[in-house]
């Protein structure tokens, strides 16, 4: 009797947290269909919108000057000359700072680009 009790209870108590946890649904949307069966919750969703932030790591504003830096430390420390995957202005400089050529500095910036996207998120009311 008292596992039952308390089964009974457990279940009240997780059931009443998702009930009240959820978030308020909104009118204006599109996605928003209701389904609500013999007095239980019902899902809905709704859009968002996110941004997707395109970054080139060859051509950022300090990619000469970062593979310059990282280029003349492997060179100190004698590792063999890997070309680096990354490319762009970060390799050419990474190849300068390793056989010690002058700094000759960024040629080329590609400026991050931002996506917008969007997905659709569900919860239950």
């Amino acid at each position: 009797m008292k596992k039952m009790f308390l089964t009974s209870l457990v279940a009240l108590a997780t059931t009443s947290g998702f009930v009240l946890k959820g978030q308020p649904a909104q009118a204006y949307c599109p996605y928003y269909y209701p389904r609500l069966y013999f007095g239980y919750p019902f899902r809905y969703c709704y859009p968002v919108t996110q941004w997707f932030v395109k970054q080139d790591p060859a051509y950022h504003p300090q990619a000469y000057a970062d593979g310059y830096r990282q280029g003349r430390e492997s060179a100190k420390k004698g590792k063999a000359y890997k070309p680096r995957t990354a490319g762009g202005e970060f390799a050419r400089g990474f190849e300068d700072g390793y056989y010690g050529r002058a700094f000759t500095g960024q040629k080329q910036v590609v400026p991050n680009e931002y996506r917008p996207y969007t997905t659709t998120e569900c919860d239950w009311f």
